[in-house]
């Protein structure tokens, strides 16, 4: 796969850190493609940069209308002037990846669902969250589903309400058999619901772990 095809200035990107005392997941945007290096922006944390250090392995992770991609890379070197760059080695595989591999993290808030038949909605239902990703999300509830099924799905996190379109892919009971986890795909997302389901996640990511949680 072509890298200028897919990699473009202004790109909203994940970049996830492997190794290392800052391993994590960050936000950033690519600024700079050449022939064999790109740039992104340096990722910050509480308003600070965040220092990674050169040849540190990490993940680049972004998205188009259609589907995720990821490329594995290494950081070159790090600039400061005239703004805080990345570094990054242009080589490899750029691999499409499927939308269940965003970075998920734990997520616990109240919402309710209503299945979406013919474009019509059904009874809500309440659920309450598990974990949260730019391409999903688990819950549990009482109420069996179906695999396949539309759902319509209303909670409010942190940076505003989400309200979605959501597909569900996989239904499991709990021990107790009395409840069930549900996992469902986001459906027909525009791009910045999207960034603002990603940004809600760095956010609970980053509070976790500055109670060292993660």
């Amino acid at each position: 796969m072509l890298y200028k095809e897919k990699l473009l200035p202004g790109l909203a990107v994940e970049l996830v850190v492997l190794e290392g005392e800052y391993e994590g997941i960050y936000r950033s945007r690519i600024e700079e493609v050449n022939e064999t290096t790109f740039s992104v922006g340096a990722p910050m944390e509480q308003g600070e940069l965040v220092p990674l250090h050169e040849k540190t392995k990490v993940r680049l992770i972004f998205w188009d209308k259609e589907s995720a991609y990821a490329l594995e890379t290494k950081i070159i070197k790090r600039v400061s002037v005239p703004i805080a760059l990345i570094i990054l080695e242009l080589k490899g595989n750029l691999v499409k990846i499927q939308r269940r591999s965003y970075f998920r993290v734990s997520a616990r808030y109240p919402l309710t669902y209503q299945t979406v038949i013919r474009r019509e909605y059904g009874d809500p239902y309440k659920a309450t969250m598990l974990d949260l990703s730019g391409g999903g999300m688990r819950f549990l509830t009482e109420e069996p589903l179906n695999k396949k099924v539309l759902i319509y799905v209303q909670v409010a996190l942190p940076n505003g309400d989400l309200r979605i379109q959501a597909q569900v892919r996989r239904v499991e009971k709990t021990e107790d058999g009395k409840r069930y986890v549900v996992s469902v795909e986001f459906d027909d997302i525009t791009e910045r619901e999207r960034d603002r389901i990603i940004r809600c996640v760095f956010d609970i990511q980053r509070a976790m772990r500055k109670k060292g949680l993660v």
